[in-house]
């Protein structure tokens, strides 16, 4: 049997056309961050080196479309260091490793995740986000909670401005700082922006049964600058308990970004100042996705010892892909 051209045109474009659809119905983003610097750790040996200014990572995310706004949703996130190449912890995919759906319920995944506490009120409080020697990463997490769990379930829900979210998880993979996990991990979080005001809240439950972390945030943006504010209370493992405060400040400056910060992290039940900091930088983005940076910070605490500095900076580069 033979076909002619004007036999041919139309099943050549009927599997365009589904090919296009199949291709339009899913979608997978390769992504990741490459961070190098100059520093000199506070609260550390004198040990200038070349430094992981912020998590290093390669990264992929997608989504399937799978009709009447139904989405099946992935992401998996590995971290390395790229001073030499060595993944940062054991986990290979320790970043992140989800899979879930996604609808007008809003969105249900499992596997290694952020924990809704930090995503919404811990690292927000913070101007650098816990990366590079300036980061407050001890004064948010009350030195009790942790930014990942695994083995987790999660869901997820945003109407109006705000976002509200819950994860809990097993035992397993997930022990505290004390060594043992007691407890099933649990953590809720949620967040409200309208113009120029984010607000955020959270709690966090660790592994340890005496552990719990309360927190709360909220900024204002003036256009000239953005002023914020944080506040932490809570028991340690040791069923102590602490709290902790953050002021901040951003304000654009031509390309660039300058930020302030100080805080404190104090075990009330002893009296003793675990963390006490100020830290200044200035970020400047060369494009949208290299960006050059110089920090320094002052850092103090109780019974800290003789031999490490009190003072530490970094002036580095960024490059998101």
């Amino acid at each position: 049997m033979t076909l002619h051209t004007r036999t041919l045109a139309p099943i050549a474009l009927a599997l365009a056309s589904l090919a296009g659809a199949a291709q339009a119905q899913s979608a997978v983003t390769v992504y990741g961050r490459v961070d190098l610097s100059l520093a000199q750790q506070a609260d550390a040996v004198d040990n200038k080196e070349v430094r992981n200014g912020s998590g290093s990572r390669l990264g992929f995310r997608g989504t399937e479309d799978l009709g009447d706004g139904l989405k099946a949703v992935f992401q998996i996130e590995h971290r390395f260091n790229a001073d030499d190449g060595t993944q940062t912890k054991s986990a290979f995919w320790d970043g992140k490793a989800i899979v879930g759906l996604e609808g007008a319920f809003g969105r249900v995944t499992l596997g290694r995740e952020e924990n809704p506490a930090y995503t919404y009120s811990q690292s927000p409080a913070d101007p650098w986000a816990t990366d590079t020697v300036a980061s407050n990463g001890s004064i948010i997490s009350g030195r009790i909670g942790t930014t990942r769990y695994s083995n987790s379930v999660n869901y997820r829900f945003s109407a109006a401005g705000f976002t509200a979210a819950a994860q809990i998880a097993e035992m397993d993979g997930n022990a505290p700082a004390t060594g043992t996990a007691t407890d099933r991990p649990y953590s809720l979080g949620g967040a409200w922006a309208g113009g120029p005001i984010v607000l955020g809240v959270g709690f966090e439950n660790p592994a340890d049964e005496n552990d719990h972390w309360a927190t709360v945030n909220g900024s204002y943006d003036f256009g000239i600058v953005k002023l914020g504010a944080f506040f932490g209370t809570g028991r340690d493992g040791n069923d102590q308990k602490q709290r902790a405060y953050l002021v901040s400040a951003t304000a654009p400056i031509g390309n660039g970004q300058l930020r302030a910060s100080w805080g404190e992290l104090k075990n009330r039940d002893t009296d003793v100042i675990r963390d006490r900091q100020f830290a200044l930088g200035y970020h400047y983005a060369l494009s949208k996705r290299t960006t050059v940076y110089a920090d320094v910070v002052h850092e103090g605490r109780d019974n800290m010892a003789d031999n490490l500095k009190t003072t530490g900076y970094d002036i580095g580069i960024k490059h998101n892909f």
